[in-house]
């Protein structure tokens, strides 16, 4: 049973966009990638079993499989999923399907040893369908897996669409006293304050472990970014490595990535 009313606003949304391109597209979305995978690495243990939900076109979940894990893809998108049984094609420990982040009943309890969940919250507009997304994917998370979590901040929306597009005024309709942006189901794209998105997690059986500002000032400033000499580029990306998890880079990061441990 699917139960996300605005699956046809995603589903049209990504078959329309090129997202097998978007993580290489530039330095700045390179970056997300870049740290995403650092952080999925370092949780890692050997022969783990991980669940990627809203996987799009594969590019962690077949990266991974590459690795030797044994990897199961879930999108929400036909078409992200095709793109996905094309690209790995000669990969036998990965396996991916259409499925929804809110009913993963395809799945028993406590079956993964890391479930990646890159996608879904960005485009869920309710308490009832955000609480529902983090306790599928707790579920079938087995005690002691890591569970990791992307989302948008509040700021990345001001600055990647209302200050670059000009619509600050369309933003301000949307915007509640505390600079909040409201849930609009017709939107695409949701975003939180980190506090209202660690408080998600209140009352759920994990234990807190970071979050991290996956893009950080990259994608704000990707016109200099593009510019920099290599040397200077990875001299950058070092200090990002290092400094990615201050509160002090995370408000201005496009992507977030919350980390927890289910206990």
């Amino acid at each position: 049973m699917v139960v996300n009313k605005h699956k046809d606003i995603i589903i049209n949304k990504y078959t329309e966009y090129n997202e097998d391109e978007r993580l290489v597209s530039d330095r700045g979305h390179n970056l997300e990638y870049l740290t995403t995978m650092r952080y999925i690495q370092k949780f890692l243990k050997p022969d783990a079993k991980i669940l990627e939900i809203g996987a799009a076109t594969g590019r962690y979940s077949i990266a991974l499989a590459k690795m030797g894990y044994d990897v199961t893809a879930v999108d929400l998108t036909p078409r992200n999923v095709e793109v996905m049984k094309s690209k790995s094609k000669r990969l036998k420990n990965f396996n991916c399907m259409v499925g929804d982040a809110l009913d993963l009943s395809m799945f028993e309890d406590k079956t993964f040893d890391m479930v990646l969940n890159l996608g879904p919250m960005y485009h869920l507009f309710n308490k009832k369908d955000k609480n529902k997304a983090i306790s599928e994917t707790l579920r079938v998370a087995n005690k002691g897996a890591i569970c990791m979590f992307a989302y948008l901040p509040c700021a990345s929306l001001m600055t990647g669409y209302g200050l670059r597009h000009q619509a600050v005024s369309r933003l301000d309709e949307v915007m509640d006293n505390a600079g909040r942006f409201k849930d609009v189901p017709e939107e695409i794209f949701n975003a939180f304050y980190i506090e209202d998105f660690k408080k998600l997690f209140d009352k759920t059986n994990t234990k807190y472990i970071t979050n991290v500002a996956t893009d950080g000032i990259a994608y704000v400033m990707r016109e200099w970014v593009e510019q920099l000499s290599k040397k200077d580029y990875d001299a950058f990306v070092k200090w990002h490595f290092l400094t990615c998890e201050r509160l002090d880079q995370q408000g201005y990061s496009s992507h977030l990535l919350y980390i927890c441990k289910k206990k």
